[in-house]
């Protein structure tokens, strides 16, 4: 199933993880479409396909709402919390959850179709590659589960949580650890190529461009490392450590950091080529839709920024959110915050 430009189907909009969109926005929403306030919080991204916003829920719940009214098409149930963002691969809406399995539930039913278990919390997005998905746990085992039915093709223990959401790309799946390791492993056996050592635990999830890996560690640095061997590319200090999973697009990487400032880097070389003013600390993804930048800010503040100059555009002040990043269209924004509630705003 080919996927539409409307669409928004994983953690950072597409399976390429960058977090950029052809739907340009430099207005601010002015009109409240519909709202749903859950039962429980919302810790994860919401998720678009064919006119369907999916939305999981610490109560343990997956959501399919019409994006156009917010109706409810259907609620599926799992077996504990889910912290995990959902991903799209075809008729499938796939999931991790905190009882440590990864559901996979037909996106037009809201029926399971199966479940691959593992021993811990499953907080990351699951990534799907040649109908393979890839998968960390806190259990410390990085796994990849056959797309078609969930049995289990390999999997790789370590001694250290992961929480950082993998990038497959072309042989290679790449993810950060709680032991401050950047991984590459070879995808089809699970057999560890590199890693590169950072100062402290890195759950931020790595973007792949140009030939490099792109994340952020809680030591305060974001790496640009080669995606071939390692090696190390270029870095960047900022003030506080880095949860902020990174967005490129047009030659520019856009990172937030927990110091408060949305940093664009020049993507070959890291340069800095503009930063907002210090906001409350940003652990969110940020998002690029043309020639603007969106940032969930950590106490509920959605801002825009020109994607050139880093001047504001607009903000939407709708209440707390930590670590959902928004869903643009054209017309719509899709917001859904810490306290349980899901915006559709024009």
């Amino acid at each position: 199933m080919q996927q539409k430009a409307t669409d928004w189907v994983t953690l950072l909009g597409g399976n390429d993880r960058r977090g950029g969109t052809t739907a340009a926005r430099r207005a601010g929403p002015a009109e409240l479409i519909w709202k749903v306030a859950l039962t429980d919080g919302i810790r994860s991204s919401p998720v678009l396909a064919d006119g369907v916003l999916y939305v999981t829920s610490r109560d343990g719940s997956a959501h399919a709402f019409d994006a156009r009214t917010g109706r409810e098409r259907w609620t599926f149930a799992a077996g504990a919390s889910v912290h995990s963002t959902p991903a799209i691969s075809g008729g499938l809406v796939l999931f991790g959850c905190d009882d440590g399995a990864v559901y996979a539930v037909d996106r037009t039913s809201g029926r399971l179709e199966w479940t691959c278990a593992g021993g811990g919390p499953v907080l990351t997005s699951p990534i799907v590659q040649h109908d393979l998905v890839y998968f960390g746990a806190n259990d410390g085992v990085f796994r990849a589960a056959d797309r078609g039915n969930g049995r289990l093709r390999w999997s790789r223990p370590y001694d250290f949580q992961i929480c950082s959401t993998a990038y497959a790309s072309g042989k290679l799946v790449y993810f950060g650890c709680s032991d401050g390791r950047i991984r590459a492993l070879d995808s089809a056996s699970g057999a560890d190529v590199w890693h590169h050592q950072t100062g402290d635990g890195v759950i931020a999830s790595p973007a792949v461009a140009d030939g490099m890996v792109l994340v952020g560690s809680e030591d305060s640095v974001f790496y640009a490392l080669d995606a071939a061997t390692g090696k190390v590319r270029w870095t960047l200090e900022t003030g506080l450590g880095i949860a902020s999973s990174a967005a490129v697009a047009a030659g520019k990487v856009y990172v937030g950091g927990k110091d408060g400032h949305l940093y664009a880097l020049a993507l070959a070389d890291g340069k800095v080529l503009w930063k907002s003013r210090p906001m409350r600390s940003i652990i969110a993804t940020p998002v690029v839709a043309d020639s603007v930048v969106c940032i969930q800010a950590f106490y509920g503040a959605t801002q825009a920024f020109d994607a050139t100059t880093g001047a504001e555009l607009w903000r939407a002040n709708l209440g707390g959110s930590l670590q959902s990043t928004p869903v643009l269209t054209g017309e719509t924004v899709f917001l859904a915050t810490h306290p349980g509630v899901v915006y559709a705003l024009r």
